[in-house]
């Protein structure tokens, strides 16, 4: 016995492309990969400085970052 449910097979998916078709507009091209170098967070370097403007005097005016 053949169960038939919701009538004839789904229709071939659209094939995949690289670029955004906006009708009547043309068409976008997306993004290509690349590698990109990344910083060594073993090496870490600590940076001190004096802070500027009106939030500086708010919250004090030095500040240090990792």
């Amino acid at each position: 016995m053949k169960v038939r449910c919701c009538g004839a097979p789904g229709k071939n998916p659209p094939k995949a492309v690289n670029k955004a078709v906006i009708d009547g507009q043309g068409s976008i091209p997306y993004a290509t990969l690349k590698e990109e170098k990344t910083p060594n967070t073993a090496m870490g370097k600590v940076t001190t400085g004096k802070k500027r403007g009106m939030g500086a005097a708010l919250r004090g005016s030095r500040f240090t970052s990792a």
